[in-house]
């Protein structure tokens, strides 16, 4: 079996996980995979729904609960999670104005910044955003974040899927 033949079957389970442990604050990148999922919906093997509705699924628990720790630990959450970054100063600081510059509307885009999808969540607790404006904005933003990445995958399905194929041969040389 190769690669886009095992996430043609098992694409919807791989891909809520994967989003799900990125959200956590794993350093994984699921937008890999939201374009291989947009591949499957190209080539007919994966729903449209599937492709946007798991990552939603997957995202918004890790990113409530990200929320609510924010809410209630306040500044900790955010300095414990810039710690971890290569600029921890700069982190906190350039996070805190990105977030009052933009307000909720920075929740449409955070997926597409590395290291801003991780604090977004609790920043938004931490200046006292509502929770369902948060889980609205969160959820637009999943939904854009999938569908433009979905979007790409689903553009170029039959380029991937010999790319892929081509990596599968090739990983069989070498193993």
């Amino acid at each position: 079996m190769n690669t886009f033949q095992f996430l043609a079957e098992h694409g919807a389970s791989v891909l809520f996980w994967v989003v799900f442990i990125e959200q956590i604050g794993f350093p994984i990148p699921a937008i890999p995979l939201l374009i291989a999922a947009g591949a499957l919906v190209g080539a007919g093997k994966m729903s449209l729904a599937t492709a946007l509705l798991v990552p939603v699924a997957a995202a918004l628990p890790p990113d409530l609960a990200w929320y609510y720790l924010g809410r209630i630990k306040g500044g900790k959450v955010l300095g414990f999670l810039c710690r971890l970054s290569l600029e921890p100063d700069s982190c906190v600081r350039d996070t805190e104005n990105l977030f009052h510059r933009y307000g909720p509307r920075g929740l449409l885009l955070a997926k597409f910044i590395p290291g801003f999808n991780t604090v977004a969540p609790p920043l938004a607790g931490i200046v006292g955003m509502a929770a369902t404006t948060f889980a609205l904005y969160d959820v637009a933003g999943t939904l854009i974040w999938a569908a433009v990445s979905a979007g790409v995958g689903a553009l170029f399905s039959n380029q991937l899927e010999q790319l892929v194929g081509l990596l599968d041969q090739a990983g069989g040389l070498v193993f």
